[in-house]
């Protein structure tokens, strides 16, 4: 409901000659935020660990021992 909202604000803007840079510049870095943001979690989050691997990662942290 909200999107449909400020779609229809936005073309009531640039119809009334009021659609300015500076709307265009937000827009622009809001993108590249959101891609921003996708990348990091693809590069860093996305991959699953084995629980296997995870309980003995969190031991040998715990213990403080060196990997085998």
């Amino acid at each position: 409901m909200w999107i449909k909202d400020a779609v229809n604000h936005l073309k009531k803007l640039k119809s009334a000659k009021k659609f300015g840079r500076l709307a265009l510049e937000i827009t622009v870095v809001l993108i590249f935020k959101t891609l921003l943001l996708w990348l990091i979690w693809a590069l860093f989050f996305s991959h699953a660990v084995p629980k296997d691997a995870r309980q003995s990662a969190v031991t040998r942290m715990i213990l403080n021992h060196p990997e085998p």
